[in-house]
């Protein structure tokens, strides 16, 4: 009896090519039609639930920040005024708005109640908008009518203090936790600790010349002391200095910013202080340049730009040479320099980054570059066999050059400096320089008694003196110019009469972050210098400057060369133009043009050639790195598809 045939359909190889190539193309349609369902639907089903997955977690609130939300004895209510409906349509603002928003609600989630935050929108010509400008809110006329535009935050407690951002300025995104942070330790402690400063700069704005009216015109205060005077009262100590015998009791943290010429009767109490435990920030420079004089068309005095505290710091071990500056090849800030205004490697101004930043010290941790100018360095002074059992403080860096680093002397730059020529001869050294230390352990006085005064007597009761200090702490930088608002900050117009600042360094946070960190602060050091992201391409600059440094010594040749050919070339062409008169080119003159024509074509050829390559290997980098960031995710996707199509298809050959 014979079988009958199989009523199962025979498959063809083309058939199961057509149903693999289905396969896939159904994978990566799947795939792809998954992953715009799940962020459209993401935000709304999952509003609420956090997965942050950035480096350093920078979307997570910090340790610091929850202790702060927690602290209040009494509640605190943040009140966001947001005018949404002027928003509309302005992507930047609106994101920037909603993560205003995600983040205030996220300190009310982990205070436990001690955080309360409104959402208003002030509609104009209402209630809430009179509230707003009543509380110091910065209203930007944005609607077709002008009306008032608010993107701001009002902080208040149960006593009635209140902490106001008037404008939230996207440029400060990197310190938004910082901000809120600081609003709610400030109504949860109102009462401000104090930081006593002495300086021979004009911190907190003063008065210059201006050259076009020749009149005085007031000067800003340095950006540094408006965050220092939101979060501490400070106080100026240096107005009468030849009456002050002692600090304060009530100074929580001293500052020293470039205080120069101080009489006996101030070192002494400073000295004092330190040797009672007291917290002291001291910046030395050996040429300050942010020391100007007040009329600016009078040439500084380097002499007249230094500061030094040599007496204190040599009876405790240390020093900072006079006259003597760090240069660091591998660290040089770029300026612009001669006619052209070409961007070249200055190496007495120095960008601190990666490794040359204390990463295991609360204050530098997490900053990630310090612009400096002109810094000096610290050492340890040499030995006195005299004194060899002294105590000296114990010096622990906090910004290093590298190892190829060398001292340069203040004379070396001239009354012009010539940034190019400083680099061209640079010759490297083999030093590691400290630019800020920390001074801390046991030292004796600079003062082996009490000074006195013109009469004789002893300017502070004798039995008050102290001799020698336990457990000094002393904060030193061998630069003062890093408070300068000209090394990290830089105004920008965010919105029509809306000036913003952008950061160009960390120089702020720094030092914030020090007074935070001296004054007891610490869970706003964290917060402040956190790291949202900001990743340089240290590859890039690598390769950036190797190529200066092989080929801007054949570039200034070329550009002479080139210079020396056209000025030749000018001076044959007017004696060829005065022909007329009987004056005309010898033959090996007229050989000599034609010759340097081609010389002159050439070098400018050669100079271009040069240019190209210093940004060939730049430019490929870039074409990778965008290479990456574009083709990655789609590639990424393809390929979970193949993969899914694949075991698909393992599986029914299987079956």
């Amino acid at each position: 009896m014979s079988t009958p045939p199989s009523s199962t359909p025979r498959t063809t190889p083309s058939s199961r090519k057509l149903s693999r190539t289905l396969g896939v193309a159904g994978a990566i349609a799947l795939a792809l039609v998954s992953l715009v369902a799940f962020n459209a639907l993401s935000g709304k089903l999952l509003h609420g639930a956090r997965w942050d997955a950035t480096q350093g977690s920078i979307f997570t609130l910090t340790a610091g920040s929850k202790r702060i939300a927690q602290s209040p004895s009494e509640p605190v209510t943040l009140s966001l005024y947001y005018s949404a409906s002027l928003a509309k349509g302005q992507a930047q603002l609106e994101s920037y708005a909603k993560r205003v928003r995600e983040l205030l609600e996220e300190y009310a989630r982990v205070s436990n109640g001690k955080v309360v935050v409104n959402v208003i929108d002030p509609e104009p010509n209402s209630e809430s908008e009179d509230a707003a400008l009543a509380a110091g809110l910065q209203g930007v006329p944005a609607g077709p009518a002008g009306e008032n535009f608010f993107f701001g935050l009002v902080g208040t407690n149960t006593i009635d203090t209140k902490e106001v951002i008037p404008f939230f300025d996207l440029q400060r995104d990197r310190l938004l936790e910082y901000d809120i942070s600081k609003i709610v330790a400030n109504l949860a402690n109102p009462k401000k600790r104090v930081v006593g400063y002495i300086s021979s700069l004009q911190v907190e704005g003063g008065f210059r010349i201006d050259p076009r009216t020749r009149q005085p015109a007031p000067t800003r205060q340095f950006r540094v002391f408006d965050d220092l005077k939101a979060l501490y009262e400070v106080r100026n100590l240096g107005a009468k200095l030849d009456e002050l015998v002692s600090i304060p009791q009530d100074v929580d943290v001293l500052m020293l910013a470039h205080a120069k010429q101080l009489p006996e009767n101030a070192l002494y109490a400073i000295d004092q202080f330190i040797l009672r435990g007291g917290r002291t920030i001291v910046l030395v420079d050996p040429l300050c340049e942010s020391d100007m004089p007040m009329n600016p068309q009078a040439l500084p005095d380097p002499a007249d730009q230094a500061s030094e505290l040599s007496r204190l710091l040599g009876a405790y071990g240390v020093e900072v040479p006079a006259s003597q500056l760090a240069a660091d090849q591998e660290l040089a800030l770029r300026v612009s320099a001669g006619r052209s205004q070409e961007q070249v490697p200055y190496v007495v101004w120095l960008e601190m980054r990666g490794e040359s930043l204390a990463k295991d010290d609360p204050i530098t941790s997490q900053v990630q570059n310090i612009n400096l100018a002109s810094s000096g360095f610290i050492r340890a002074t040499e030995v006195d066999p005299a004194q060899k059992d002294a105590p000296r403080a114990r010096l622990t860096p906090l910004l290093m050059t590298t190892r190829a680093a060398t001292n340069m002397d203040v004379a070396a730059l001239g009354a012009q400096p010539d940034p190019k020529g400083l680099f061209t001869r640079f010759v490297p050294g083999n030093q590691q320089l400290t630019l800020a230390a920390r001074l801390e352990g046991s030292v004796r006085s600079a003062f082996a008694e009490v000074p006195k005064n013109a009469g004789g007597e002893p300017i502070a009761p004798v039995e008050s003196h102290k001799a020698t200090g336990e457990a000094i702490n002393v904060l030193l930088f061998a630069d003062a110019d890093i408070l300068a608002d000209q090394l990290w900050v830089r105004e920008v117009q965010f919105l029509p009469g809306v000036p913003a600042v952008q950061k160009l360094a960390d120089n702020g946070d720094l030092i914030v972050a020090a007074v935070d960190n001296f004054a007891g602060s610490t869970d706003l050091v964290a917060v402040r210098t956190r790291d949202l992201g900001n990743r340089p391409f240290t590859r890039v600059e690598d390769i950036r400057k190797r190529a200066e440094q092989d080929s801007l010594k054949e570039k200034q040749r070329l550009e002479q060369k080139v210079e020396d050919t056209r000025q030749r070339i000018a001076q044959l062409r007017t004696q060829q133009g005065a022909s007329e008169q009987g004056l005309l080119l010898s033959a090996e003159q007229q050989e000599e043009l034609a010759k340097l024509q081609q010389e002159f074509a050439q070098s400018r050829k050669d100079l271009r050639a040069v240019n190209l390559t210093m940004q060939r290997d730049i430019d490929r980098l870039g074409w990778f790195l965008r290479a990456v960031n574009i083709a990655l995710v789609p590639l990424a996707v393809i390929a979970v598809a193949l993969i899914i199509a694949g075991l698909r298809w393992h599986v029914r050959k299987a079956a």
